[in-house]
Formats: structure tokens, sequence, C-alpha cells
């Protein structure tokens, strides 16, 4: 995060009080949490696609080789 980022960060919450400091700490957890989890599932979902595209490719390889025939 840049200095900026951090003060335009703080800027927005300097003012709230003191007790509503745990459920912005939650709620910044909560969606760190969520963007990770995204970050990983899209991760493992674009390998899904790309092991599909190979067996896709091998798939479509074996019937032209059985239309050769």
């Amino acid at each position: 995060m840049t200095v900026k980022h951090q003060q335009e960060l703080w800027d927005e919450v300097k003012d709230l009080p003191e007790n509503l400091f745990p459920n912005l700490l939650q709620i910044v957890h909560l969606f760190k949490t969520s963007i990770l989890q995204t970050q990983l599932e899209m991760a493992e979902l674009d390998q899904e696609l790309q092991a599909w595209d190979r067996l896709s490719d091998e798939a479509v390889l074996e019937f032209e080789k059985g239309l050769a025939q």
C-alpha cells in the first residue's frame, strides 16, 4: 500500500468514534479474506480450464486421426 493510500484510508476513518474501530477491523478482515479466497478460486478455475482445454485438444486430435484412417 502506498503512503498516499494509507493517508486516504486514515482520512476516511480518523473521525470515527473509537468504539467503532473493532467493527471496522472486522469489516477489513472480511474484505481481505474474501479477496484472497476469490483470487485463490480464480487461480484454481484457470488451472481447471487449462486442463479441460488440453483434454479437448487431445480429443479433437484423436477424432481427426480416426477420420484419416
